[in-house]
C-alpha cells in the first residue's frame, strides 16, 4: 500500500513515538493545574515541523511527550507529520520557548 494511502486510512499505529506540541502559557498553566493535557491532543512529528506551526500561530511553548496509540492527520501538509493521539498526556518535557 503507497505511504499516502496508509496515511490517510484510519489505521491506529502502536508504536512508541516521539510527538511535539505546540502551545502559549496559558495553556501550559491549564495543563499544569489539571496535571494532564486533554485529549484528542494534536502535535507534530518533527521538532522543526512544531516550530514552524509555532512561527505561524504565534504560540510560543513547544512541549515533548512520548504516546503509544496515535492517528495521522490527513489533512496536514506535508503529510505524515502532524498526528493525533487519544491519550491524555500527564507526562511532557518543556523543550523550547520561543522568543517573539
Amino acid at each position: 500500500m503507497p505511504l499516502k494511502k496508509r496515511l490517510n486510512s484510519n489505521v491506529v499505529w502502536f508504536k512508541n513515538m516521539k510527538l511535539y506540541h505546540c502551545t502559549t502559557p496559558k495553556k501550559l498553566k491549564r495543563y499544569k493545574n489539571t496535571g494532564c493535557i486533554l485529549s484528542p491532543v494534536r502535535a507534530w512529528r518533527y521538532i522543526n515541523s512544531a516550530k514552524n506551526w509555532c512561527k505561524k500561530t504565534g504560540r510560543t511553548i513547544i512541549l515533548e511527550f512520548d504516546v503509544k496509540e496515535y492517528y495521522p492527520l490527513p489533512d496536514h501538509k506535508p503529510l505524515g507529520h502532524a498526528y493525533w493521539t487519544p491519550e491524555y498526556i500527564r507526562n511532557w518535557n518543556l523543550i523550547n520557548l520561543l522568543v517573539k
